[in-house]
C-alpha cells in the first residue's frame, strides 16, 4: 500500500472516531436534566448533603445554585466552598435577599466556610438569575426548591408568567395529612417561614410537585449508613462529615433526609414513592398547606416513601 493511501485511511479513521466522540458527547448532554437548586444551606444539615447529591448525580446539568432565607451571604460561602471542593467552580451561585435570622439561632455550619474566598457568588440577584436562566432554556429547566420560598416568589414578581417557561418545580414543602411525629398536619418550616411568599408560589399555577413532611419525616439516616459514607474517606465524604459534626446537637441526633428526597424525585420521578396524589392546595394564613377544592391550585404530592430503596440509591450516587 502506498504511503499516501495509508495516510488517507488513517485520517479518515481519525475523522470517524472524532465524529463518534462528538456525537456521543452531544447525546450525553441532551439526556441530562437542566436544574437550578434553590437552598437555605447552612441551618439544617440535609441541604449540604442534597447539594452533594446534585453534584454527584451524572444525570443532572446544574445551571446554578441560588441561596435563600436569613443570612444569605453566609450561606452562599458554604455553597461556593462545596462547589470548589467538587471541582465544579464554574457553576454560578446567586444570593437571594436577606431576611431576619430567628432570635437565638446559631448556624454552626457557617464556620466551615467563613474564611473561604477562592470562589465568590455572582453579582446577579437570585430571583433575576432564576428568571433569566429559565427563559434562556424554555421548557427545559427543573427548579428544585429545598428552602423557604422567597427567591421563587421574587422570581414570580419579576415574571408572573414563569409557568410558561419552566419545565417542573420540585419542592421539599408542606404537610397534608400528618407526619411521623404527629397524626395531624402541621405548618411546615419552608412554608410558614416565608408565608406571603409561599402563598404566591402555591397560587401561581407553576407545575409544582411537593415532597411533604408526610413522606420525609419517615426517612432518617441510620448510624451504619452514615458510617458507610464516612468510611469512603474521600474529599467529599470528609467535608460532609465535618458539616454533620457542626450540625449535630447530641450523639443521638440523626439527619432526616427531607431535601435529599426532593432532589431524588427530580432525578427519578415517582421512583421512591408508593403513591402520588394530584391535589388542589392552598396555603392558609397560618402556613398550613390545605386541600381546597374551590380555590386551590393543582399540586402533585409524593406520599408513601420507599425509604430503603431511596437511601440505598442516595448512598450509591454519593459514593460513585
Amino acid at each position: 500500500m502506498k504511503k499516501s493511501a495509508f495516510n488517507s485511511i488513517i485520517c479518515l479513521a481519525l475523522l470517524i472516531l472524532a465524529t463518534l466522540v462528538c456525537n456521543a458527547s452531544a447525546a450525553d448532554s441532551q439526556t441530562k436534566s437542566k436544574i437550578i437548586l434553590d437552598t437555605d444551606i447552612g441551618t439544617d444539615i440535609d441541604d449540604a448533603w442534597a447539594l452533594a447529591f446534585v453534584l454527584s448525580y451524572k444525570g443532572f446539568e446544574p445551571l446554578g445554585v441560588t441561596i435563600t432565607d436569613a443570612d444569605t451571604p453566609a450561606r452562599a460561602k458554604i455553597a461556593c466552598k462545596r462547589l470548589h471542593l467538587a471541582n465544579r467552580g464554574k457553576i454560578p451561585v446567586a444570593i437571594g435577599r436577606q431576611t431576619a435570622t430567628p432570635a437565638g439561632r446559631i448556624d454552626y455550619q457557617f464556620s466551615w466556610a467563613e474564611d473561604f474566598t477562592l470562589k465568590k457568588p455572582i453579582d446577579q440577584p437570585a430571583a433575576d438569575f432564576i428568571v433569566n436562566t429559565i427563559k434562556r432554556n424554555p421548557g427545559e429547566v427543573t427548579l428544585i426548591g429545598i428552602g423557604p420560598l422567597q427567591n421563587i416568589a421574587d422570581a414570580l414578581r419579576i415574571e408572573p408568567n414563569l409557568a410558561r417557561y419552566v419545565k417542573r418545580v420540585v419542592l421539599m414543602s408542606g404537610c397534608i395529612y400528618g407526619t411521623a411525629w404527629t397524626r395531624t398536619p402541621i405548618a411546615e418550616w419552608n412554608v410558614v417561614t416565608a408565608l406571603t411568599d409561599s402563598q404566591i408560589v402555591y397560587s401561581s399555577g407553576l407545575p409544582i410537585t411537593i415532597i411533604p413532611l408526610d413522606s420525609t419525616s419517615y426517612v432518617q439516616l441510620a448510624s451504619e449508613e452514615r458510617d458507610e459514607i464516612r468510611a469512603r474517606n474521600s474529599l467529599l465524604t470528609r467535608s460532609l462529615e465535618a458539616l454533620y459534626r457542626l450540625w449535630i446537637s447530641s450523639p443521638a441526633s440523626r439527619m432526616t433526609m427531607h431535601d435529599q428526597m426532593a432532589v431524588a424525585e427530580a432525578a427519578s420521578p415517582g421512583r421512591f414513592f408508593g403513591k402520588k396524589e394530584s391535589l388542589l392546595l392552598k396555603v392558609d394564613d397560618k402556613g398550613f398547606t390545605r386541600i381546597d377544592n374551590l380555590s386551590g391550585k393543582p399540586v402533585e404530592v409524593c406520599l408513601e416513601p420507599r425509604r430503603d430503596d431511596f437511601v440505598k440509591y442516595f448512598i450509591s450516587e454519593l459514593l460513585q
